[in-house]
């Protein structure tokens, strides 16, 4: 009884106070919301998180881990102990001289947690939240940070831009990772990082990048604040709303609606190259297809301070506040395409004198004076050799190979490979690159590594990184524009700050923008960005020339990533040329109908000249639109509609739509093109035709993961013609470090043991009988057998192929590539 009446006075107490610690016997935190109670321990461990109706733990049970983390030196400590003052929870971290003053405060729907003051700060590089592993985790919002089911959801928000949904990585990612799927549920996890400081990291593209401190607060631990929430899954948006409103985050709307639900946030648009001679072209074309936008894929003639071509636009940003305004009196808004903080060769950052805000790595001094002809650099320091040498550059796709270049004072020097051993070399140089003046330089001067990427572009550092999107933001002001797509987004990474740095950029650019409710939307989606953008918008149509293939993969497992996510729909780019159909248009429209998203089509001002027909296909796409945009399909028939491999004709009449089965089809080469796919099959191997396509790769790495695991690689291949015996090329690429034996395939119960060792660069080719041939990398043949009943059969329709080698146990073996062809 006596227990029971304590109990009561702490949950009076709670009410008004929103945080109570009992006493020291038992001193315990407990914190509620309307839904939600949490409880910690003395040692600061999240020991509960109790949903009031069901009164049930939503935490992974046997989960008991400190509420925050903090990380000295690569080194993680967690709470060792609590002090409350009756206003502010002071967390101990034992192992360190560090202490955490937060402010925690309970509202109806959420509890925040403040850093407000930090002692012995100086050792502290990073405090963390969680990682939280709770049980719903039937949905996730991975970029958001939530994990739901249909009955609950449970979410951790950064309230500013510093406060980091996730957990801190180096590399690009589509979504983001505050909220991850973990054996028996999910796992939610948010950070913040002291950014005052000058260090070194590898990350993206580039090895031992240089990072600079930030030079504002964001600077600082101080001021990280995060939301946690647990509510019913039919009030989430609601109370992530509530959030997003009550905490001062970016709230960007269209015509006086939150573009989360707008649904003009998914309308879809016309990427065409407008300029002040050909707008209203543009705009006719636009009219009779029913499209709201139209967005220019290459305004720029140069990124960084993003000048225009004067033949496009003569009077500069003027120029396209004229097309603008033309376009605005006649129901159209207009949008231009940047690649986020790329900064072209060309651009005044570059040329002639390139800024010091330049990302820099490997930095060094010349062991020896150089005069304005020498081709030839000799550097000090071996340590920063993988700043300079790519030692697996065979291995990269020749799209994103890097523009090799490094900076010595004003002037910057190209250079087309590093000594492999020895002494650390530069070779080949091209003095005086990009505009900049050749000059002698003494021994001892700085030399560094300029980061690049596979466009030819440099990088801003994160400082002037905020002097691009303020150019930028000011390119759109004038210009008076509606829509942008933030393309290469992860060169943010470049800054050295991690996703920080992509999210930094979009913040500084809608800061400055003089009316921010505009449609954004970017090829990644990150925690912070999340609240500025109106959709995600990203499958590159010039990949494939199939219409309806390129990167069809990605564009279908998108759409779920996005809906999870609370996130409007788009199903990417495709292309209208001269070969384009009005079926494709119609598959199309269906499919981006079925999944309620918006599709964003390059096309041509001249369109109707170029393809016989363009009046079809615009009828075609102003009818789907408009039928999607109001509503019309019913669940059934989006249902049908999100089936990629048969399509429909749309007959609209005055308060319904019909459905007309037009046909089925199979795709090219087997499978369809993912984000990452390629073909990467010589065809001096095994040809390629429309008859007998050959399939993308199939990749397999043999390593054993877990005791009793099977190895083998488990693929799909679809065959679009009669049964017929399977022909294939398997490959070791040349780049691998040891030679594979114990290949087999396996089609059903059929499974051929192949008896060749294969060296780097070898590979084998049967074409559907039972004669295998063993080629060199110099396409020598080095050995031919013959075995009984090798052929391998597949059959109309989807087959299960099983693919292996010889492995070494957990140790990875090397990376495998397949190719198969069949007959349509």
């Amino acid at each position: 009884m006596q227990y029971k009446i304590m109990a009561k006075l702490f949950w009076i107490l709670l009410s008004v106070i929103g945080i109570t610690a009992c006493n020291h016997s038992q001193d315990n935190i407990f914190i509620e919301t309307d839904y939600f109670k949490l409880s910690l321990d003395n040692q600061g461990k999240l020991t509960e998180l109790l949903e009031k109706e069901s009164g049930e733990n939503l935490l992974i049970k046997g989960y008991n881990k400190s509420l925050l983390t903090i990380q000295s030196n690569g080194v993680k400590y967690p709470i060792s102990s609590w002090v409350y003052d009756g206003e502010i929870l002071i967390l101990k971290f034992n192992g360190l001289e560090a202490e955490i003053n937060m402010n925690i405060n309970s509202k109806n729907n959420y509890i925040t947690f403040e850093i407000v003051k930090v002692k012995g700060g100086e050792s502290i590089e990073k405090v963390i939240w969680g990682p939280y592993h709770v049980l719903p985790s039937e949905k996730i919002g991975q970029s958001i940070g939530i994990a739901y089911d249909d009955k609950t959801a449970i979410g951790l928000m950064g309230l500013n831009l510093k406060s980091r949904g996730g957990f801190e990585i180096t590399t690009r990612e589509r979504f983001g990772n505050a909220a991850k799927r973990i054996e028996g549920g999910a796992s939610l996890t948010g950070f913040v990082r002291d950014r005052s400081k000058f260090h070194t990291v590898d990350n993206w593209e580039q090895k031992l990048g240089q990072a600079v401190p930030v030079k504002d607060s964001d600077a600082e631990i101080i001021g990280a604040k995060f939301a946690l929430y647990c509510v019913p899954a039919g009030k989430l948006l609601d109370v992530v709303e509530e959030i997003v409103l009550n905490e001062n985050l970016p709230y960007i709307k269209t015509k006086n609606v939150w573009n989360k639900v707008s649904k003009y946030s998914s309308s879809s648009k016309f990427i065409m190259s407008y300029n002040i001679n050909n707008i209203e072209d543009c705009i006719d074309i636009a009219e009779k297809a029913g499209i709201s936008s139209i967005y220019h894929g290459g305004i720029f003639k140069t990124w960084g301070t993003f000048l225009l071509d004067d033949k496009d636009f003569p009077k500069g940003y003027q120029s396209v506040r004229e097309c603008s305004d033309i376009a605005e009196k006649r129901g159209i808004n207009l949008g231009a395409h940047t690649l986020t903080n790329f900064i072209t060769t060309n651009d005044p950052l570059v040329s002639p004198i390139p800024d010091p805000g330049l990302v820099l790595a490997g930095i060094t001094k010349l062991e020896e004076s150089i005069t304005e002809n020498d081709i030839e650099l000799l550097l000090q320091d071996e340590n920063v050799r993988p700043a300079y040498h790519e030692p697996n550059i065979e291995k990269v796709n020749p799209r994103w190979r890097e523009h090799t270049a490094v900076r010595i004072g004003d002037e910057i020097i190209e250079y087309s490979f590093a000594t492999a051993e020895g002494k650390l070399v530069l070779k080949d140089c091209k003095r005086g690159a990009f505009g900049t003046k050749a000059v002698k330089h003494k021994k001892g001067e700085k030399v560094s590594r300029l980061m690049s990427h596979g466009y030819k572009v440099f990088f801003p550092d994160i400082n002037l990184q905020d002097q691009m999107a303020k150019n930028l933001a000011n390119f759109y002001n004038e210009a008076n524009l509606k829509r942008i797509s933030f393309d290469g987004i992860e060169g943010g990474l470049a800054s050295g700050h991690g996703r920080y740095g992509s999210d930094r950029f979009v913040k500084v650019f809608f800061d400055n923008l003089k009316n921010p409710n505009i449609v954004a939307n970017s090829s990644d989606v990150t925690h912070f960005g999340w609240h500025y953008f109106a959709n995600q918008s990203w499958g590159e149509p010039w990949t494939s020339d199939n219409f309806r293939e390129a990167h069809l993969s990605h564009r279908l497992n998108v759409q779920q990533a996005l809906k999870e996510d609370l996130l409007p729909r788009k199903m990417g780019q495709f292309s209208i040329n001269a070969k384009t159909t009005k079926k494709d248009i119609e598959w199309v429209m269906g499919l981006c109908a079925g999944y309620d998203a918006g599709v964003d089509f390059y096309i041509s001002p001249n369109i109707e000249e170029i393809n016989k027909e363009a009046s079809s296909i615009l009828t075609e796409i102003k009818k789907w639109e408009d039928a999607r945009m109001n509503g019309l399909f019913t669940e059934a028939q989006k249902e049908k509609l999100r089936d990629p491999y048969t399509f429909y004709g749309l007959e609209k009449n005055k308060d319904s739509i019909n459905l007309v089965f037009i046909e089925s089809w199979a795709p090219e080469g087997g499978r369809t093109q993912g984000e990452d796919d390629s073909n990467s099959l010589p065809s001096s191997i095994l040809k390629s035709s429309p008859d007998a396509p050959v399939s993308l790769d199939y990749r397999h790495t043999n390593m054993t993961t877990e005791p009793g695991q099977p190895t083998a690689a488990i693929w799909k291949y679809f065959c679009a013609g009669p049964n017929q015996n399977l022909q294939f090329v398997i490959r070791l690429p040349k780049e691998s470090k040891e030679n594979v034996k114990g290949i087999y395939l396996k089609v059903g119960p059929k499974k051929i043991m192949i008896p060749f060792t294969l060296s780097p660069g070898d590979f084998i080719l049967n074409e559907g009988n039972e004669t295998y041939k063993h080629f060199s990398k110099d396409l020598d043949i080095k050995n031919e057998v013959l075995i009984s009943e090798g052929y391998l059969s597949v059959s109309d329709g989807d087959n299960v192929i099983e693919f292996d080698y010889q492995g070494k146990g957990r140790e990875a073996g090397p990376e495998m590539i397949v190719n198969f062809r069949t007959i349509k």
